[in-house]
């Protein structure tokens, strides 16, 4: 990754780590896209955690799965679904982060991970089993 699109990366991850610990984490519908978007990705690699999902990508399945979260993200945003879109947008800042040099943008993505892997554990220990599913 260049400095330029790290800078701007870090500059996207600032806003929304921001936001996540101003208010975004006390809406509650917005954390459980979170955890049920985290939770999808893990289950698809059988990882019990967001780190272990991460730890699992090679940079080819990276450049898959944010194009994926873009086509998932503007449909979400055509539907007016801006929670939805708002939680893609927090996987892919942190997928986007895998590879960061910066310890700046090391720091950022800690603290978004950290967002990440307490929605995942929520959504698994409350949301899921309320739908009748059992937690990974």
């Amino acid at each position: 990754m260049t400095t330029q699109a790290e800078t701007t990366l870090l500059a996207e991850l600032t806003a929304i780590v921001s936001d996540l610990h101003s208010s975004g984490m006390e809406d509650g519908e917005a954390m459980f896209m979170l955890g049920a978007g985290a939770d999808r990705l893990c289950t698809m690699r059988k990882s019990q955690n967001w780190a272990g999902f991460k730890a699992s990508l090679g940079a080819p399945d990276i450049i898959a799965l944010l194009q994926q979260i873009d086509v998932e993200g503007n449909a979400s945003v055509q539907a007016e679904q801006g929670r939805q879109a708002y939680a893609l947008r927090a996987l892919a800042l942190s997928l986007a982060t895998i590879n960061a040099r910066q310890d700046v943008t090391k720091a950022g993505a800690a603290l978004l991970d950290t967002v990440i892997e307490a929605a995942l554990d929520n959504y698994r220990t409350k949301a899921k089993p309320a739908q009748g599913t059992v937690p990974n």
